[in-house]
């Protein structure tokens, strides 16, 4: 039975105006139905807050991809090395600056969308590449990555620093149940840095993806859920 009790009265943090959220809902990601902006339900009688952007590390900041990232970006995504396990194409200026310019307007709650954050190392303040989380549920309660590391950067520890920001920003600062990740069987690098960064391997999928050259790959998938990377479930 659901009760005026049941409900959790808050200030949006973004609009100021009054909205109401299920008590279970505490600790978890929303929307405002108002202003559509982003936010985590607080405990009852706490003040809300914004999702918790920019992630800070000891070496890197994740945060926001913004226009004139484009530099940086196009440094690693025109690179045709870096998608020898990736389904994609190289990207040009013209395709980083539009993708940038739609970038703007997602949130990461909006739902069916790729939500990227910028992995900037700290001594030198470019964009060595990004994280694109996404949810897979429609309680977001669990959600999927994937990572892209220019070349330049790479065999540093940045990518396995940017995973496990990222898997304590899920846990800790959005209360998610379980975040997924998978890569080609044969990229071995992505393989060890997910387990390196304390994902379990779950399973495989053979022969499931095409080549474009002919003859078939086989897709690796990583899971870690919230208990498991130290965080006790409500």
């Amino acid at each position: 039975m659901i009760t005026e009790e049941s409900f959790i009265d808050f200030k949006c943090p973004c609009c100021k105006d009054s909205v109401s959220f299920p008590q279970e809902t505490a600790g978890h990601l929303r929307e405002c139905p108002i202003c559509q902006e982003s936010l985590v339900v607080p405990a009852a009688g706490q003040p809300a807050a914004r999702p918790p952007i920019p992630i800070a590390t000891p070496r890197l900041v994740l945060r926001r991809l913004a226009p004139g990232d484009w530099k940086d970006l196009l440094e690693v995504m025109s690179d045709e090395e870096m998608y020898r396990y990736i389904e994609m194409a190289p990207m040009d200026e013209e395709r980083i600056l539009r993708w940038l310019e739609q970038d703007t307007h997602v949130r990461i709650t909006t739902p069916d969308q790729i939500f990227f954050l910028g992995i900037a190392p700290r001594e030198s303040g470019k964009v060595a590449g990004y994280l694109g989380l996404s949810f897979i549920d429609s309680l977001r309660l669990q959600a999927s990555f994937h990572l892209l590391v220019g070349r330049n950067h790479q065999r540093k520890g940045f990518g396995i620093e940017a995973v496990r920001a990222l898997l304590g920003f899920c846990f800790n600062g959005i209360k998610l149940h379980r975040v997924t990740a998978s890569c080609d069987a044969r990229d071995a690098a992505t393989c060890g840095l997910l387990e390196k960064a304390g994902m379990r391997r779950e399973g495989e999928s053979v022969k499931n993806k095409p080549l474009l050259e002919g003859g078939w790959v086989n897709t690796v998938y990583y899971a870690v859920l919230a208990e498991e990377f130290g965080v006790t479930p409500p």
